[in-house]
């Protein structure tokens, strides 16, 4: 058995998420995630989620709450139905 990391991709919003490495694995979920990866045009670090918390949209003009995922970086997202991912600086802890 293996170790490995097992990768998926998902949608803003949507509970199915496509595994990276092979399509047709399918991840049914709306837990928080272990792990994100960044995107590759900010490094495509990999970084462990320490907090889901829910707060109001960083960008939207209306006042919706959306979900935060608090990274071990200096990096948080914000998952915004209408915008997408977030990807914003953060304080360190």
């Amino acid at each position: 058995m293996s170790n490995d990391t097992m990768w998926f991709d998902r949608e803003p919003g949507s509970p199915v998420a496509k595994g990276t490495t092979d399509p047709c694995t399918l991840l049914l979920s709306r837990d928080t995630p272990d792990w994100v990866r960044l995107p590759k045009e900010i490094g495509g670090a990999k970084a462990r989620v320490l907090e889901a918390v829910a707060g109001p949209c960083p960008t939207c003009e209306s006042e919706h709450t959306v979900r935060h995922l608090l990274l071990d970086l200096e990096v948080a997202v914000a998952e915004c139905p209408e915008k997408g991912f977030l990807w914003y600086t953060r304080k360190a802890r």
